[in-house]
């Protein structure tokens, strides 16, 4: 029960992600995300709590209050997987476009000179450049692009996870 609960509770927040960004996709994706998958869920669960406390409803789905709490951490987990693995999916990855490029060669496939004109610096560099900019984790200065206090903060942070992980700064 626990795990239909919570693959419920993420389908349903799956749809509205999706409803949401095919009418109208919000320029802070990130924050969006957090309030579709995490704060909306939490809030629908405390104001179900606080129906439940006072009796006004029945045990939804026969779960326990303990059980509802492993719910919303399952939940919580699929969703924070999918929030954290999103910008990948948003992101043009160059092995995929590779991949279809090659796949929609004909049979003898493609050459490899013949690929270097499908990339071009600007077209890898100029979508990521956008995003921080929209992000405000870097800002444009008469032509110059520097890093923000949150792009600081961004950064710090990663550096420490990586510290943490033993992974040398910078490569991968």
């Amino acid at each position: 029960k626990i795990l239909l609960a919570s693959i419920v509770i993420f389908v349903i927040c799956l749809g509205l992600h999706i409803f949401i960004w095919r009418w109208w996709c919000p320029r802070n994706r990130a924050v969006a995300l957090l309030i579709i998958f995490i704060i909306i869920p939490s809030m629908a669960g405390v104001i179900i709590a606080g129906f439940d406390w006072f009796g006004f409803i029945a045990d939804i789905m026969n779960v326990s209050r303990t059980g509802w709490l492993a719910v919303y951490l399952l939940h919580f987990a699929i969703s924070a997987g999918y929030i954290l693995s999103y910008p990948a999916v948003e992101a043009v990855s160059p092995s995929l476009a590779l991949s279809l490029i090659i796949g929609d060669s004909d049979k003898k496939g493609l050459l490899y000179k013949e690929l270097s004109h499908y990339f071009s610096t600007k077209a890898l560099l100029q979508p990521r450049i956008h995003e921080l900019l929209e992000a405000e984790l870097i800002a444009e200065s008469n032509g110059y692009l520097g890093i923000t206090r949150r792009g600081i903060v961004l950064v710090n942070c990663f550096i420490l996870l990586r510290k943490l992980l033993g992974l040398p700064t910078g490569r991968g």
